[in-house]
């Protein structure tokens, strides 16, 4: 009996003086993206270590708009992208900067030009940004990034309505890809 509660003892000790960290969870959703045309998106963010955490998400917008003219206004897309974020400070909390690989099917027409534009698109982007506290489990997230690749299955058409091709050929690509405005909850 008292050899099992010296190496009970021992334990506790041992545990102690180990340094642990919880794993955290963060759901998110990007303010920015629902303003532009409704576009549903949600994000998932795991922290690995207390400088690093990983990142899955993804947006989907199915929703099409008449313009006063007649013409439709849409910018149809379903991405996923996977990524991490290397904090400084803490994970979930300060300045970060992260890198991701993303994949996008996409339609749109109306925002910028008449032309339709529609495609895939595979390539990586790089990002940075600002978390603050809220509160225990509320953060804003704050961010800037980019990515650039490849459109393959590309194609413009002058119009939605006659759909005259202007191009097919795949091309490469760098773009602005997120303004983040962000609402994250963690667990």
């Amino acid at each position: 009996m008292k050899t099992k509660l010296i190496l009970l003892s021992f334990l506790l000790l041992l545990a102690a003086g180990h340094k642990g960290y919880a794993q955290k969870v963060s759901v998110s959703t990007d303010l920015v993206d629902w303003a532009y045309l409704w576009t549903a998106n949600a994000e998932v963010g795991i922290s690995v270590d207390q400088h690093f955490s990983i990142q899955v998400g993804g947006k989907i917008n199915p929703w099409k708009f008449d313009k006063k003219s007649g013409d439709e206004l849409y910018d149809g897309q379903m991405t996923a992208y996977a990524g991490a974020r290397y904090w400084p400070w803490h994970v979930f909390a300060g300045w970060w900067v992260g890198a991701k690989l993303q994949y996008s099917s996409f339609q749109n027409t109306g925002i910028v030009r008449p032309e339709l534009r529609k495609g895939q698109s595979a390539g990586a982007g790089l990002s940075a940004g600002y978390t603050f506290m809220l509160n225990e489990r509320l953060n804003l997230d704050l961010g800037l990034g980019f990515w650039g690749g490849r459109h393959f299955k590309y194609a413009e058409y002058d119009s939605p309505a006659t759909m005259n091709p202007v191009t097919t050929a795949p091309k490469n690509f760098i773009a602005v890809d997120e303004l983040t405005v962000a609402l994250m909850y963690i667990f």
